[in-house]
């Protein structure tokens, strides 16, 4: 299946649209019968294009043709809470809280692109709701086990879109969630306050999303499908058409890709051009460098962290003189507590070869190393028939179903449990029961597996943007048995998946409270008044290395909604902008049909809530503009943290605003010093405007590869 991408529409007829459609690719197909056969989506709404099947040969005459702006393969695409929002300092009590003064919410509509919804969930109840928003445009789209009744005043409107699903495909052809993702982020984002939630008794509260009020719109792509990009780009085709207000997207494509053959970035640049926020993950490939997906700067990408809860158990060795701390990874209860064999593979492998001739039937399995080649198999080691799997934290490669009780150990504590097992022909442990613990800390805490920057495809524009809570997030899922009436069932699951919605329900909660901000106004707001410390008043670490994190872990820092909510100043970035600093890429980002002026917005002029110079020769000198949004008649003073061995100079360092000038720029250089210790390596630090009440802070990362000698 191949995306032929044509840019902005052209003519407003979707009917017209189509018709094109079908006749750009009868020129190549050969009858528009056969175009109409081969096409699987007609993408007319918020852009012109479509998905078709054809050979490369065809693709190759199509991306000649005028009007064509690229043509790319389809790309598969991977899906990427009680606590978390209290952590978040969304005080449910306080009356003059965000949460109180955005009504929750109200009336933003959010379009979630996931795997699906299950709809009796307590989470989406519309009990108090008003009626639906007359702007909506959106449908109820009736499937398998999913009718009109299905939807109501809170799920307003449901698709889903299976053009590329291989019939042999186990999952409901209609919006009905079957694998728990996309429940699990709604709720997370916009799910209605239930009592006494938990996954298996772990972690019980009341779970909410982060805007209560707020309506959700569910897009379901299939992640089993073998064509998923073109399903998502129809799905964001139809949100712009629908109406939404915020787009939440916890998925992307293993790799990164040039912004003209990405689809995800093609979508929300559209999104964006018509006032939606996209919002998505920036994918589980920690903590390796450069590993950032869905790094468009129009797009709002998310990192994940750690909270100050965790779920604890004690593992004891038969002399009960020493023991270590575990996780209990998915929370599964299962036979966890008591005595237990433990057995292992070949120096500690579990793969199906190491794992051959050792008696698992009963025992838990010891896996403390694994490879990209010998992966930690969890299939094999259910089909040997062990009770459980204890795992150390350095584990970097697993293949197969986490179905099976695990637990999470330090590497140290795997050790020594391996010698254990080493010298006694009968080796035994004893499990306590988990715990819920809160109050841990340093929290939050970059997670390990959230992929890292630098930007791969644009090195001067930083990504990730922003890190929100994604490790151990507990919201509704479907129950276990799909037939039950159950609508309380909840469970925990970590990954940037999990983030994004936080960051999309905090989304809808400032764009109740400003319904006239630009998707840049409400991502500046968030990006500027981050957290960039945890709660021992120290630098967000990094859970992998143990030590300080940097903007390429955290970006601008750690969410703080109710900082957001009032920010002072904003960067504001205009579409416009966006095709202006596309044209500076060149063919990698040419996402318009249009053609390029001279006029360019490079990289770094681009008016981005956070400064990066990737390759500084000398001195750069960068512009950016900010908008009062704050108290008319103020002040502001800069406040720089300079990047070691780099010298940095603001003009003006003051900036005054009154009621007629609320827009004002300064002008910000970097300079080598002539002492470098770090040539080809990246600086941090920042710049602050304060007027004394709020603090409007930027990232700067500067990598230094030459300097002004004397």
């Amino acid at each position: 299946v191949y995306i032929v991408y044509m840019g902005k529409k052209t003519i407003e007829d979707h009917e017209l649209v189509t018709k094109s459609h079908h006749e750009t690719l009868a020129s190549v197909l050969g009858s528009e019968d056969l175009a109409k056969g081969a096409i699987l989506y007609s993408y007319r709404h918020g852009f012109s294009g479509f998905a078709a099947d054809m050979n490369p040969g065809h693709a190759k005459a199509l991306s000649k043709m005028p009007g064509v702006v690229s043509v790319f393969r389809s790309k598969k695409v991977k899906l990427h809470t009680t606590h978390s929002w209290d952590f978040l300092g969304l005080d449910l009590m306080k009356p003059n809280g965000i949460l109180q003064e955005s009504g929750f919410g109200v009336d933003v509509i959010v379009g979630v692109v996931d795997s699906g919804v299950w709809p009796e969930a307590e989470s989406f109840n519309d009990k108090s709701m008003p009626a639906v928003p007359t702007r909506w445009k959106g449908i109820c789209q009736i499937g398998e086990n999913f009718t009109a009744s299905n939807c109501n005043r809170k799920l307003i409107g449901a698709r889903y879109f299976n053009q590329s699903v291989d019939p042999s495909v186990e999952d409901y052809r209609s919006p009905r969630d079957k694998n728990s993702h996309g429940t699990h982020t709604s709720s997370t984002a916009v799910g209605r306050l239930v009592y006494g939630a938990s996954d298996d008794e772990f972690g019980s509260g009341i779970a909410r999303g982060g805007a209560p009020m707020a309506r959700l719109a569910m897009y379901k792509f299939y992640e089993e499908s073998s064509s998923l990009e073109a399903d998502i780009i129809a799905a964001i085709d139809y949100a712009i058409y629908d109406g939404v207000d915020i787009l939440s997207i916890s998925a992307g494509v293993d790799n990164t890709y040039e912004y003209n053959t990405d689809g995800i970035a093609i979508g929300a640049f559209h999104a964006v051009q018509n006032g939606i926020l996209v919002v998505a993950s920036g994918g589980n490939s920690g903590p390796y460098p450069s590993t950032i997906i869905n790094t468009a700067p129009w797009i709002l990408s998310v990192g994940a962290s750690s909270i100050d809860r965790g779920f604890h158990a004690k593992i004891v060795l038969p002399d009960n003189a020493t023991s270590c701390q575990a996780t209990p990874s998915q929370h599964r209860t299962g036979s966890k507590v008591g005595l237990h064999g433990i057995a292992s593979g070949e120096n500690g492998y579990c793969t199906e070869a190491t794992l051959n001739g050792t008696t698992l039937r009963g025992k838990y399995v010891l896996c403390v190393a694994s490879s990209a080649e010998l992966p930690v198999d969890m299939d094999a080691i259910e089909k040997a028939g062990a009770t459980g799997i204890i795992i150390t934290d350095t584990a970097r490669s697993i293949t197969g179903t986490l179905s099976l009780p695990i637990f999470v150990v330090p590497s140290a504590c795997g050790v020594q449990l391996l010698g254990h097992r080493s010298h006694e022909k009968s080796s035994t442990i004893y499990i306590h029961p988990p715990e819920t613990v809160t109050g841990i800390g340093p929290a939050p805490a970059v997670a390990t597996f959230s992929s890292r920057g630098p930007n791969p495809i644009s090195p001067d524009i930083l990504k990730p943007d922003i890190i929100a809570p994604g490790v151990d997030i507990i919201a509704a899922i479907p129950p276990k048995n799909h037939s039950s009436s159950s609508a309380k069932s909840f469970g925990a699951m970590s990954g940037t998946s999990m983030s994004c919605p936080h960051v999309s329900g905090v989304a809808a909660l400032l764009k109740s409270l400003h319904p006239d901000w630009s998707p840049s106004a409400i991502k500046s707001a968030i990006m500027t008044t981050a957290w960039n410390m945890d709660n021992t008043r120290d630098i967000i670490t990094d859970s992998f290395t143990l030590s300080y994190s940097n903007p390429f872990g955290y970006g601008a820092g750690h969410i703080n909604p109710t900082k957001a909510a009032d920010p002072g100043l904003v960067y504001v970035t205009t579409p416009q902008d966006y095709a202006l600093f596309c044209c500076s890429l060149g063919s990698i980002c040419k996402i318009e049909h249009s053609k390029c002026s001279s006029q360019t917005l490079a990289a770094t002029e681009l008016n981005y809530p956070s400064i990066t110079i990737s390759n500084l020769v000398g001195a750069k000198t960068v512009k950016r503009v900010v908008t009062n949004v704050g108290t008319p008649c103020s002040s502001y003073r800069a406040i720089v943290e300079e990047p070691h061995s780099v010298r940095v100079t603001v003009k003006p360092d003051i900036l005054h605003f009154n009621s007629s000038v609320t827009k004002l720029s300064y002008e910000i250089t970097f300079e080598a010093a002539q002492i470098v210790r770090s040539v080809g390596h990246y600086a941090f630090g920042s710049i602050t405007w304060s007027d004394g009440v709020h603090y409007v802070r930027s990232p700067i990362s500067v990598q230094v590869n030459d300097f002004i000698r004397a």
